[in-house]
């Protein structure tokens, strides 16, 4: 077996000046798929909490900004950005530095990989990042994802990207402090592939050079402490509040609020089963090609992080015996971190298989080069489908995280309301709003999308959706505006929380008959005052 864990020659790096232009065409690659009008899906309560982390001011009184923060790290990294320029700004700013990030740390694992001729190799990165791309969207069984936004698991899984490239060099101990540098961004995220670097490393491996015991010792402990920062808040969250609180925020997070993430009879029909053919897809390719020392031991991780999710579906296969055990297993994402590297590997094993001239006879009864430029141009449709979201002048396009409201209107209203209404008015918003605070800098009640992460805040925040949307308390059949369950409702969660304004749309149940002013009206909702 070959070793190619550490390649020094000019082939595989070709020097500074390719690997910055790499990384670049890396980036944009990931850019291309990232890339939607702002805010995106999770921007809209990351980066809200930063500001409000940074300046306690801004929106103060909201629910959800001001319950205990599980990201303190993120938010104590892009916070005085947040708070010191617009939040679209911002978005746009933490976005590009996480494409970046995400191409660094993914060059840096490519590299020992697909070692190739030097122009060669380059296409073969390049493809990797487009197939990676395309697998992670259409190949995850839990909908993890990693290209996106400016939240914290983009940094988080650039982190991983770069100590599973130390990994593959076989240097255990200099992927620790990246590996905890990850789990301080996102416990979750670097905690998993933490446990699988551990078991990566007391399973059988080639051998490959060690550095003295005392330098892996050293990063080992820098590494853990690093993981501290993410994962002993993390604990904190439920750490003082009673059993049964806890129980409650438990079933409340898994069953109801992320089932789709977390609960395999909550995912979407047909996940599951692309996810196993990704799997298929990813083993038969990795047999086409040559073995090497890097391609073991990145297989050697990825079959531990597929331990970690058959684990997560034993688990849940225990629900009708133990749910509440069940579920507080189940809330620790045992999904999140197959549902990345299966799809990491198959690009890397489509792109080795590419690049390599018997392996291409294999997949196609072409010449070589015409199997390579087949598969650039079906890369290059999928981004040519790509660019229909991009945010390009001359584009009015609705961000996703607008998706369960009127966009247009939507925005409409949130202007007015931002100019019109008083500051620290808390606003009653219907049940699909996600961008009201990010749009007016007001508090609201409350949001589906903006959940917190503590216990205690949690069962609160079950507690507000109910009131405020519920007509008997449960989570099924949810109202879209609280105005379908009458005036006496409207007054009482106004009197309740303290409520001076609500938006309710237009073509909500009962809105003639609301005995309240209309402050402002357009084509899809109306501002109603609810007291002085």
């Amino acid at each position: 077996m070959a070793d190619e864990s550490d390649p020094r020659g000019a082939a595989a790096r070709g020097g500074w000046p390719r690997a910055v232009v790499e990384t670049l065409a890396i980036a944009a690659i990931f850019a291309a798929a990232g890339c939607w009008p702002v805010p995106d899906v999770n921007e809209t309560a990351y980066l809200t909490k930063a500001r409000h982390e940074a300046d306690p001011a801004y929106a103060a009184g909201d629910f959800f900004l001001e319950t205990p923060a599980a990201h303190g790290v993120f938010y104590l990294a892009i916070g005085p950005l947040a708070a010191a320029v617009p939040l679209e700004t911002a978005a746009w700013i933490g976005r590009i530095a996480g494409w970046l990030a995400l191409a660094v740390g993914f060059r840096h694992l490519a590299v020992p990989l697909l070692v190739t001729a030097s122009s060669q190799g380059t296409w073969a990165r390049l493809v990797a990042a487009a197939m990676f791309s395309l697998a992670l969207r259409h190949g995850h069984m839990a909908g993890e994802w990693v290209i996106g936004g400016c939240e914290a698991k983009v940094f988080a899984w650039a982190l991983v990207f770069g100590g599973l490239g130390e990994l593959i060099r076989g240097r255990f101990g200099l992927a620790c402090p990246l590996l905890g540098a990850a789990t301080a961004f996102h416990p979750l995220v670097g905690g998993w592939a933490i446990v699988a670097a551990a078991a990566w490393w007391i399973s059988p491996r080639p051998t490959a050079p060690r550095p003295k015991p005392v330098v892996t010792a050293a990063c080992i402990v820098a590494g853990l402490a690093l993981a501290a920062a993410g994962v002993l808040p993390a604990l904190g969250l439920s750490a003082n509040v009673d059993a049964a609180t806890r129980a409650a925020a438990i079933r409340i997070y898994v069953v109801e609020r992320l089932p789709h993430h977390l609960l395999p009879r909550g995912f979407p029909p047909g996940f599951m089963p692309r996810h196993l053919l990704a799997i298929a897809c990813w083993w038969l390719l990795n047999r086409l090609v040559a073995p090497t020392s890097a391609r073991h031991r990145l297989t050697a991780f990825v079959i531990a992080s597929l331990g970690v999710t058959l684990v997560g579906l034993v688990i849940a296969a225990l629900e009708p015996w133990a749910p509440a055990t069940t579920h507080g297993l189940l809330q620790y994402y045992w999904f999140r971190l197959g549902d990345v590297t299966v799809p990491l590997a198959l690009a890397f094993a489509a792109a080795a298989a590419l690049s390599d001239d018997e392996a291409c006879r294999r997949l196609a009864a072409l010449p070589p080069r015409a199997t390579r430029l087949l598969a650039t141009l079906l890369l290059l449709a999928d981004l040519a489908a790509e660019s229909r979201h991009w945010p390009l002048p001359g584009r009015t396009l609705p961000p996703r995280s607008d998706a369960m409201v009127e966009a247009a209107a939507w925005a409409d209203v949130c202007t007015w309301v931002r100019d019109h209404v008083p500051p620290g008015t808390v606003v009653l918003t219907p049940r699909g709003a996600a961008s009201f605070t990010w749009r007016t800098g007001l508090p609201e009640i409350v949001s589906w999308k903006n959940s917190p992460q503590d216990a205690a805040s949690l069962v609160a925040w079950r507690r507000r959706m109910a009131d405020c949307f519920s007509a008997d308390g449960s989570f099924v059949d949810l109202e879209r505006s609280t105005a379908a369950l009458g005036a006496a409702r409207l007054r009482d969660v106004a009197d309740r929380y303290g409520a001076r304004v609500a938006i309710v749309p237009l073509d909500a149940p009962g809105l003639a008959d609301l005995p309240f002013e209309r402050l402002h009206v357009n084509d899809g909702y109306a501002v109603v005052r609810l007291a002085e």
